[in-house]
């Protein structure tokens, strides 16, 4: 196998493993949860989901608490971070923590049968996207096409130099062996 092929190769599996790991993430909220001994853990839960398990506890999940983050664990977020809903929450309550406050929210019984599924999915379409209401400029909007065409644009120059370094090789190794024979 050549140089140019294995680099090819490798930049594809990249794209590939960023595509998959970006997508999985998509409509996904990563919760975290402090416990009481002051450590984290952190879990992925649908977006359609009301509650979230922790600890062998049920702790719900309310949309309005949601911020956003950049995701960079792992190799491949750490090359194409991602922006990624997040919630906390601490064993205290199992309401969410404020996003302005820091504290655990207070909902009693009767707010809380007040919420319906409207509220919800209101709550949901305010909060899932970083840009709401703001319009994108023309960069924003045409920039993952222009990363997909740089890379195109990198891969095949590479290809087309490292052939020619590769077969430039070939010819020294050539005559190498004729002067050593």
């Amino acid at each position: 196998m050549s140089p140019a092929t294995f680099i090819m190769l490798t930049c594809g599996m990249l794209l590939a493993m960023a595509w998959y790991a970006n997508t999985s993430k998509r409509d996904k909220i990563l919760c975290t949860f402090r416990r009481i001994n002051k450590t984290k853990v952190s879990k992925f839960v649908r977006m359609s989901s009301r509650y979230i398990i922790f600890d062998k506890k049920r702790y719900d999940i309310v949309p309005s608490c949601c911020t956003q983050l950049w995701y960079t664990v792992g190799l491949i977020h750490i090359i194409f971070p991602q922006w990624v809903q997040t919630l906390d929450f601490t064993y205290e309550s199992r309401w969410p923590l404020d996003p302005n406050t820091l504290k655990p929210m207070v909902i009693s019984a009767e707010v809380r049968k007040a919420m319906n599924k409207e509220e919800w999915a209101v709550s949901w379409a305010k909060h899932s996207t970083p840009n709401a209401g703001k319009k994108q400029s023309m960069l924003r909007e045409y920039l993952p096409w222009v990363a997909i065409l740089l890379v195109v644009l990198v891969g095949f120059w590479m290809y087309n130099n490292l052939a020619a370094i590769s077969n430039q090789m070939a010819i020294i190794q050539n005559n190498l062996n004729a002067i050593a024979k």
